[in-house]
């Protein structure tokens, strides 16, 4: 049986300086080589790298802080420090020091906020790693001190490449008298390394365990069974996958089934701020304005959950979840923007032409009938330019409000209003 390494493969061959030319893979060492060269030397801004898992982020920082020679360097989990830690570390850079914060997309506002007074004045230099997209998750005053660099995973055939490196290293260390099961390495190399590599999604660190696995498994049937089931797992634990079946079941109106995958998606290791964003969209993508009390419910939910943090923050999840699955449906806000989109293109070869009526604009404004003097506070005018009255004329109205809740009573009062 071949023998394992004290140190997980992930950890032991992540690249050095002196390792890089051979080490980084595809997307991430075209970024070392032109986007991050500048950093390299010393002209620096603060980064946020934004990629998949195991695609390179915490290697690229690493080795923007190893290429500082002599400058202070702290690192930090979001998962594991909290607002102390932050600030304790920050303090022991004495002034221009590197602070690398993984996981940046699970700090709250307030910890968010202790970093900007040290980035703005350049007594901190951040480095940063998240798998979130940092506009939905960072705070405006934070994304407007930071570059965000994205990550693309690995191709297949790179990492079938590295994995095989790696592999031959490892066989290279056992000492000559090892007894190192030729089957089982022919195994490997020609039928795993290839799955792996087709199958881990551009993950080198899951690939990379998952060889390590392999040289521990005991025979033929059981390398099989660890194969299929990892790679089952993670294809099960992809990012949106929990979510998408949650969202489905909102839409569906089945809080049992949403709840579950939400909590199948928390036990995955999902951030629950990206499900309360998620949300937040079904809110007014799926809801609408049959309810418009269900945007100020996902709302409150996630400042809510913000504020506690996890565990008891699963409380406002829940009650996001299970009010919106719940409540009365409407998609008729993504019907009008879809509905609008098209007669912007059917219009868009020459938009100068589709101008506002005169009446609306600030030259006509003598034009302009002000609703609120007129009963009820409507008066009868024609808002769109000519061309795309015409489209609404021959393809219908944009907005037209479902049966369901509150949407019943706009129904009728456009109806009422627009009628002839």
């Amino acid at each position: 049986m071949l023998e394992l390494h004290s140190r997980p493969w992930a950890d032991s061959l992540r690249p050095s300086l002196q390792t890089l030319q051979s080490s980084l893979l595809g997307h991430a060492r075209r970024l070392w080589d032109y986007d991050l060269k500048a950093w390299k030397d010393g002209r620096r801004a603060h980064l946020v790298f934004w990629g998949p898992p195991g695609c390179g982020k915490t290697t690229l920082a690493l080795l923007l802080a190893e290429s500082q020679t002599g400058v202070p360097f702290r690192q930090l989990s979001a998962v594991r420090d909290g607002m102390s830690e932050i600030k304790k570390a920050i303090d022991s850079l004495h002034g221009g020091g590197l602070l690398f914060i993984d996981e940046i997309h699970r700090l709250t506002r307030p910890q968010q906020d202790v970093l900007l007074p040290p980035l703005e004045s350049g007594s901190a230099w951040l480095l940063a790693a998240t798998t979130e997209n940092p506009a939905g998750v960072l705070s405006p005053a934070l994304l407007s001190r930071i570059r965000t660099v994205r990550v693309h995973p690995p191709k297949p055939e790179e990492l079938e490449a590295l994995f095989r490196k790696s592999f031959q290293e490892y066989l290279s260390t056992l000492p000559s008298c090892a007894n190192q099961d030729a089957n089982k390495i022919e195994r490997i190399n020609t039928e795993w390394i290839p799955c792996i590599a087709k199958r881990c999604d551009g993950d080198v660190r899951l690939g990379l365990n998952l060889l390590e696995s392999l040289v521990n498994a005991h025979d033929a049937e059981a390398e099989r069974d660890l194969v299929a089931g990892q790679l089952r797992a993670w294809t099960s634990k992809s990012h949106y996958d929990f979510a998408s079946a949650m969202i489905k079941s909102m839409r569906g109106s089945d809080p049992d089934a949403a709840l579950f995958y939400a909590h199948a998606a928390l036990t995955s290791g999902e951030d629950p701020l990206f499900l309360l964003r998620r949300c937040i969209i079904f809110a007014s993508e799926d809801v609408g304005n049959a309810d418009p009390t269900a945007l100020r419910v996902a709302l409150d939910c996630f400042e809510a959950f913000e504020k506690v943090g996890m565990p008891e923050g699963r409380y406002a999840l829940a009650q996001a979840i299970c009010y919106l699955s719940s409540t009365v449906k409407s998609n008729r806000l993504l019907v009008a923007l879809e509905s609008v989109d098209h007669w912007w293109k059917e219009k868009s070869e020459n938009s100068a032409q589709v101008a506002p009526p005169e009446q609306l604009v600030l030259k006509g404004h003598e034009k302009y009938r002000y609703p609120h003097s007129y009963p009820g506070s409507f008066v009868r005018e024609q808002y769109l330019p000519p061309q795309v009255e015409a489209l609404r004329q021959r393809m219908g109205a944009a907005y037209i409000p479902s049966d369901e809740g509150i949407e019943r009573r706009l129904k009728e009062r456009l109806k009422t209003l627009w009628s002839k």
